[in-house]
């Protein structure tokens, strides 16, 4: 049996590796595209979906409208969207319809099948018209309007000429009147020429075209110059946009509906609009404008199918869209289907490398022999970075003769070689599918595979020899490799197949182009052995690379041309160039500061008992930035080796007596480190010369990012894993004595480095197990130890800071040291600084953590064993703000200075606190001892805090003001209680005598006042808003100012508690309510005098002007009705103002007996003869009718329409004629 026995299918009869939307006249072709169609489960899925929402919209409207198709070269976007177009349009094919035709392309066990049969039977209930071609290859696609081209296109397929205008203006009109078969007809007879040999090139027939015209519609066109001249207009004045375009095509289909009486739709198929949009953000505006007025206008009656390279988003970031753009339209493509490199393998194994049963068997029973062992040693690629096709059994024989990662790689290699030729999309029309390269290998490669027995592999340079010769490769490279066996020495067939093998994966970065990788890429034979073919392949790499045609970058090669030779070239020259300075210098910033030494050794921390260390690092005789620590790892990197650095040396170093603390380590040597390291440092410095030359070309540039991004981390990835190595095979040296690492493959470089490190610390922090503890919350932790809680956290309770009674242990380790530690410093007459204190407990041979210390501290603080001084002022009370905060902050701890606090009083200072509080508490039972004063202070201060905050309750509510002297004795009283030392609160006392005396005396005073006086003080304030609101109504001397005057002046000094001031205001009270008195009398009389001279005087005053007597009883009340509300009245502010009332009242009155008078006067002058009087207008202002009131109901409207109608008749009456509004 040969191979080309092994398939169902004859391998070598071509199968077309194209579809073309636009080839819709050969019905035979057509049912041969859609018998061959393959229906995968993503086709399957996606036709389902798009079948059930096309045929819903038969009866129901939808703005979603559009398919938008996306996959890479022969990924099958065109084949997918004839087919879809051919089911829509559903045409009879050689007898069978469409859809009939597609039913037996469907899975018989797909999910979707039942599905998709539902929907295909329904296609009959409506027509559908389909327009398809080729977007990219339209005449003038790039300079033409979007909706121009598309009409134009439109028009043609109705069997127009391709002169728009003529199309436009004169056709589609004749069209529309039934007279389009005769206008064809008439320009036929009189150019003697077929209709269909010259409409593609009217201009030339121009004279005919206008003669037709006007032969078939005479009453519209009576000469043929008129036919010109109508079309001279139509261009002049024409505007074809979206909107035109829509509408003529959704006329048509109204006219079709009328005429068929059946549902009419009409399919856009727009193959290749990716190419046509490249990346001009304008045409993309274009078609989603259409797609927009198509979705809108048409309602479902429109479809538009599109087909790119990328999807969706791909597009619009290419074009530079905006993300809102790509939202709108993205609405109106419902469907999206991205065909992906699966679908394409599918097709394949479908179409072409599907094997017969035997011919299974065949390929079985040979994966058996071989073993999957080494068939998948040599059919799958290593440390790949992306998912490829294993070389399992199935897979093995579906794919053969080709390896299943060889299947897979063939899409990726052709798009690169596009993009990397700049060509990107635009290989229009190419051939180069998956299908068509598989099946030219097998029937035409360099070797006749067809013809060779089952065990031969498809070697993967045929790829190369395939595209070379289709043009996909470009002529230099192609050059180059033609003339490797004249400028390689000793070069042969092979050397040639291994370069080009290079060449084709050069662009796919996640293939590592390891030399077993390279090796795998050249197997030809299931029977080849891995070793074998790496022995084969690293001369021809070795040749290659003297050549200058492939460069080794770290474990990988890569094949060079032109630019990357180039590039090549430079790097080699600065490798050479380079001296150790410079290579020291720069290994010293790429690989130690600024962290980067993280990259490889990871962290300067070492674990002990459960605690972190920090440790300062030293690299090759530099200290490093950003690390820390009482003890140092000084390390001698694979680079500093090579000088000659030796353990000998290292061990001397470490028993100096200040090296103590250091451990050393010696890298072990480490083969091409610094070969390595060069060629990374020169790479780097190409690149970044290349990047910022304005004279290198685009692709230059690019090229040197492309190494940026690509190739200088592999490098650095080698540079790091030699430093890991050295330190794997590395010495650790410390005091004398040295060991070298011996790391399972399981720890990592660093960690084994540091766990070796961890084993020398009980010798260096001979003192860290006395207080082993790490305060997790040091903030809580010092809060409750200074608030004296004894429900502390566990991490506080380890430090033993108090003993079974609850004071503080002086046997505890953490206080006997800080004792000892500031008794030492005292002693020397040294200021005890807690930064100081921290870094002595915190270096060896303690290790302690020093927010332990910062407890331990705030424990004796709050014990009066330790005061705190900050800012040169002592504190002592544990309940200070300042003194917490001094604990809590860190900055602030390390600026204190603490002192250890003296534990005795001197007789006399007892004596004297004890006579102060006798004298405050009125008791003598108060011994005199530290304790005793303490005790009685503290009860004092409670009673009198409590008595304060009943004054402060009180005093909130009767806005009575409390004086300075209280404040103070609160706050002095306070903090005595909040001190629990007995020693702080003697001393406290004895400092502020006087301040305790006056705040006790302010307290009581304040207190004994709110208790008598309370109600009285109330009563007072209201009556004081009652005295200032009529005190601009008396005189500067009167009682009822100074009664206010006194009360302001109270609140000002807050003396209202003072006897002799309250005293002083009770008086005043007093005199200025008997004025109040006299004064309300006065008003009201003198109200009730005006109001009733008024009224008295109202009859007299009409009977002189003449004026009806009745209308005194319509004036009177009111007058009347002031006059009661004076009696009625009891606020002496309100009494105050009657007296101008009531004037204002007599005023108003006289007004309207004024108004009246001047109305008869005019009407007598209109009777006598038509004397002209002078109008009499008043202004009227609605401003305080309107103004900031708010309109929420029909009933609030009508109150104020009735308010504003009652003034304007009220100003009527009166006799104005004329009411102007302000």
């Amino acid at each position: 049996m040969i191979i080309a026995d092994l398939f169902e299918t004859r391998v070598e009869d071509k199968i077309e590796p194209v579809i073309k939307v636009a080839e819709r006249e050969d019905e035979h072709k057509l049912a041969v595209e859609i018998g061959s169609y393959v229906v995968t489960p993503m086709i399957e899925k996606f036709l389902d979906d798009f079948l059930e929402h096309y045929t819903d919209t038969f009866l129901t409207k939808t703005t979603e409208i559009g398919i938008w198709i996306s996959g890479y070269f022969g990924s099958g976007k065109s084949h997918l969207a004839k087919i879809m177009a051919l089911l829509a349009e559903n045409r009879v094919i050689e007898n069978v319809s469409a859809c009939e035709r597609f039913e037996s392309r469907l899975p018989p066990d797909g999910p979707r099948t039942t599905s998709i049969l539902r929907s295909l039977k329904r296609m009959d209930q409506c027509e559908a018209s389909v327009l398809a071609f080729n977007l990219n290859t339209l005449s003038a696609s790039k300079t033409r309007e979007l909706p121009e081209l598309l009409l134009s296109q439109y028009y043609l397929s109705r069997g127009y000429c391709n002169n728009l205008t003529y199309a436009r203006v004169i056709e589609a009109e004749m069209d529309r009147q039934g007279k389009i078969d005769d206008l064809h007809a008439a320009f036929e007879r009189l150019s003697h020429k077929k209709w269909a040999e010259i409409r593609d090139n009217p201009t030339f027939f121009r004279k005919h075209l206008f003669a037709a015209a006007s032969e078939v519609a005479p009453d519209m066109f009576p000469r043929p110059e008129d036919v010109k001249e109508a079309l001279s207009e139509a261009e002049a004045g024409a505007i074809i946009n979206v909107s035109t375009l829509v509408d003529t095509v959704l006329d048509d289909l109204e006219r079709l509906e009328r005429e068929r009486g059946k549902p009419q739709r009409f399919m856009w198929v727009m193959d290749e609009t990716g190419q046509w949009i490249e990346n001009n953000n304008g045409r993309l505006a274009r078609l989603q404008a259409f797609v927009e007025e198509a979705a809108l206008k048409g309602q479902g009656r429109i479809w538009v199918a599109v087909t790119t390279h990328g999807d969706m988003g791909a597009i619009y970031k290419e074009a530079r869209a905006l993300d809102g753009d790509m939202k709108k339209i993205e609405g109106r493509f419902r469907f999206k289907p991205a065909l992906t490199t699966e679908n394409i393998e599918q097709v394949l194994e479908n179409r072409l490398l599907r094997k017969r049963t035997e011919g299974r068997r065949v390929l079985q029973s040979l994966y058996e022999r071989c073993g999957s062992g080494n068939l998948k040693g040599i059919g799958e690629l290593s440390n790949a970075l992306q998912v490829l096709p294993d070389c399992s059994e199935d897979s093995f024989v579906t794919y053969y003769p080709f390896l299943p990662y060889q299947v897979h790689l063939i899409p990726d290699i052709v798009k690169s070689l596009r993009s990397r030729g700049g060509r990107g999309e635009q290989m229009s029309g190419s051939t180069r599918t998956l299908l068509a390269i598989t099946q030219d290998v097998l029937r035409a490669g360099r070797v006749r595979y067809l013809e060779m027995e089952p065990g031969v592999l498809v070697r993967f340079d045929e790829i190369y020899h395939n595209l070379s010769g289709e043009g996909e490769v470009s002529p230099d490279v192609r050059t180059d490799i033609s003339r490797i066996s004249k400028v390689v020495p000793d070069a042969n067939g092979f050397t040639a197949s291994v370069a080009e093998v290079l060449f084709l994966v050069r662009e796919l970065e996640y293939i590592p182009r390891t030399i077993d990788n390279v090796a795998r890429l050249t197997i030809r034979d299931v029977d080849d052995d891995l070793s074998d073919a790496i022995a084969r392949v690293r001369p021809e790499l070795e040749r290659l690379m003297k050549a200058g045609l492939v460069a080794r970058i770290g474990e990988e090669y890569e094949f060079l041309t032109g630019e990357r030779r180039t590039f090549e070239d430079e790097v080699t020259t600065v490798e050479a160039q380079m001296g150790q300075g410079i290579r020291e210098e720069q290994f010293g910033r790429l690989f130690i500061s600024e962290s980067n030494w993280r990259k490889w050794l990871g962290s300067n921390t070492v674990s002990f008992k459960s605690q972190e260390f920090s440790f300062s690092l030293e690299v090759d005789h530099k200290r490093v930035g950003g690390t820390s620590g009482a003890v140092t790892l000084k390390m001698i990197t694979p680079l500093e080796r090579v000088g000659g650095a030796t353990v000998q040396d290292l061990q001397s170093d470490s028993l100096h007596s200040d090296e103590r603390n250091t451990i050393f380590f010696l890298s072990g040597r480490v083969p091409e480190f610094e070969q390595d390291l060069t060629r990374y440092i020169a790479m780097k410095d190409v690149i970044d010369r290349w990047k910022q030359d304005p004279h290198k070309s685009e692709d230059a540039r690019k090229l040197a990012r492309d190494r940026e991004g690509i190739d200088l981390p592999k490098l650095q990835k080698r540079v790091v894993d030699g430093l890991r190595a050295g330190i794997r095979s590395g010495t650790v040296v410390f005091r004398g004595a040295s060991r070298t690492l011996d790391l399972p493959s399981s720890q990592s470089a660093g960690d084994g480095l540091l766990s070796v490190m961890a084993e020398f610390w009980p010798k260096i922090y001979t003192n860290f197990d006395r207080v082993p503890v790490r305060i997790s919350n040091d903030q809580q932790a010092i809060r409750d130890v200074l608030a004296g809680k004894t429900g502390v956290s566990a991490d506080v309770k380890a430090l033993a800071l108090y003993d079974q009674t609850g004071t503080l242990n002086p046997q505890s380790p953490l206080i006997d040291a800080i004792r000892t530690y500031l008794a030492g410093e005292q002693t020397q007459g040294r200021r005890a600084l807690g930064k100081e204190m921290l870094d002595y407990f915190e270096e060896p041979p303690f290790g302690w953590d020093p927010n332990a210390v910062r407890v331990g501290v705030a424990a004796m603080a709050r014990a009066g064993s330790v005061k705190v001084v900050l800012n040169k002022k002592v504190y002592t009370n544990p309940d200070d703000q300042d003194l917490q905060d001094a604990m809590r902050v860190s900055s602030h701890f390390k600026k204190s200075e603490l002192e250890l606090e003296e534990t005795t009083i001197p007789p006399e200072m007892l004596t004297e606190v004890r006579s102060v509080l006798i004298n405050l508490a009125k008791s003598r039972r108060i011994e005199e001892t530290p304790a005793a004063l303490a005790e009685a202070a503290g009860s004092l201060a409670d009673a009198l805090i409590e008595r304060a905050h009943r004054v402060e309750l009180w005093a909130r509510g009767s806005g009575m003001p409390l004086s300075a002297a209280f404040t103070k004795g609160k706050e002095a009283w306070t903090a005595l209680s909040g001190m629990t030392n007995p020693v702080h609160r003697v001393r406290e006392i004895a400092g502020n005598r006087e301040g305790f005396a006056a705040g006790h005396d302010a307290i009581c005073a304040a207190d004994a006042f709110v208790e008598k006086n309370g109600d009285a003080f109330t009563r007072l304030r209201a009556l004081k808003g009652q005295m200032e609101a009529v005190s601009y109504h008396t005189d500067e001397s009167s009682s009822v100012r100074e009664m206010v005057s006194a009360w302001n002046a109270a609140v000002e000094k807050a003396s209202f508690t003072d006897p002799e001031a309250w005293k002083r205001l009770l008086a005043t009270q007093k005199q200025a309510e008997l004025e109040v008195k006299e004064l309300v009398a006065g008003w009201k009389e003198s109200a009730r005098e005006v109001l009733e001279e008024g009224l008295a005087a109202l009859p007299t005053n009409l009977a002189e002007r003449d004026l009806d007597a009745g209308l005194a009883e319509k004036w009177r009340p009111p007058l009347e009705h002031l006059r009661s509300e004076i009696e009625e009245c009891s606020i002496p502010a309100q009494v105050a103002t009657l007296p101008s009332r009531a004037g204002k009242a007599v005023a108003d009155l006289q007004m309207k007996i004024d108004a009246e008078v001047a109305r008869i006067e005019r009407e007598k002058a209109i009777e006598k003869g038509g004397v002209s009087v002078p109008s009499q207008k008043v202004r009227l202002s609605l401003t305080s009718l309107v103004s900031g009131k708010r309109v929420r109901s029909i009933a609030e409207w009508e109150r104020l329409r009735d308010d504003i109608d009652a003034r304007v008749r009220a100003k009527i009456n009166e006799g104005y004629d004329m009411v102007e509004f302000e």
